[in-house]
């Protein structure tokens, strides 16, 4: 056991013991170091959206608060040219001489892992996956980190065809607006590959949601997500010269105040969208 995480009250950052530091794989010789890691994230609703929508945008604003699931969002320091950042896009669905939205290649995955994504002249990038989908459909497991998302990737693919500097993004469930937080934490195959969690039920917990990665194989039954001995499955999965794929878990699979261990096999992340009182 390598990594043992406990929630404290009172405190939004996640309390972890003897985080895993890494170690090469040693299945397979070119196998890459992997960090095993974890962090929490504020979620913070947009409030631009809202001057947006007093300038006479609403229909616009109102189809993304009906479709809009987990997203990110960022403010280039300028204005941003539409004309340019368009070349971005895969798809253009709406266009005004004000914003932009449609959907954004995400690099190494296929179409159906493309980005919603709304740009507005004065500089705001806005990236969302649909109401539907799975949590962890944001994050990047070909990256094999949780440093990088789908949508970190996308927003800077986006402000960098707009000629602006890119920074960090924000964070916002649309499907959750009391939500003030996610947590997430990785793990890997190398020297240590399971961890336990604790949820106190003094939280409120609204999602629960896993990646995966095979790192060794192309075959993708050779990786897997183990909750308290139990073998997860995944929404679906995607053979590009590895496998990978994403799933939910519910609320009875995660209960508060019990000590749950988790076993990842080959590269893995558990991201859960919760509230600080």
């Amino acid at each position: 056991m390598r990594t043992s995480i406990v929630f404290r009250f009172g405190l939004a950052a996640l309390m972890a013991g003897a985080l895993y530091a890494g170690v090469a794989l040693g299945r397979a010789p070119a196998a890459p170091t992997l960090p095993g890691n974890s962090k929490t994230t504020a979620l913070q609703a947009p409030a631009f959206l809202r001057a947006a929508h007093a300038a006479g945008e609403a229909d616009v604003l109102a189809r993304i608060d009906e479709e809009a699931g987990i997203s990110a969002y960022f403010k280039a320091p300028d204005a941003i040219t539409l004309s340019l950042v368009r070349t971005a896009f895969r798809t253009v669905e709406l266009e005004t001489a004000d914003y932009l939205l449609g959907s954004v290649a995400v690099p190494g995955y296929p179409e159906h892992y493309d980005v919603h994504v709304y740009v507005h002249k004065t500089g705001w990038i806005l990236a969302y996956y649909l109401r539907g989908d799975a949590v962890s459909k944001m994050l990047d497991v070909l990256a094999l980190t949780i440093n990088t998302t789908k949508f970190k990737t996308v927003i800077a693919a986006v402000a960098g065809a707009g000629g602006a500097p890119f920074g960090d993004v924000t964070y916002y469930d649309f499907r959750y607006p009391s939500a003030t937080h996610m947590l997430l934490v990785a793990e890997d195959l190398g020297g240590g590959n399971d961890f336990t969690i604790k949820l106190p039920s003094s939280y409120g917990y609204f999602d629960r949601g896993l990646g995966l990665r095979d790192i060794c194989c192309s075959n993708p039954n050779d990786a897997y997500f183990t909750l308290d001995g139990v073998r997860q499955g995944l929404l679906r999965w995607d053979a590009s010269g590895y496998g990978y794929g994403y799933g939910t878990l519910n609320a009875s699979q995660l209960l508060p105040d019990l000590t749950h261990t988790i076993t990842v096999d080959d590269w893995g992340v558990l991201v859960i969208i919760y509230r600080v009182p």
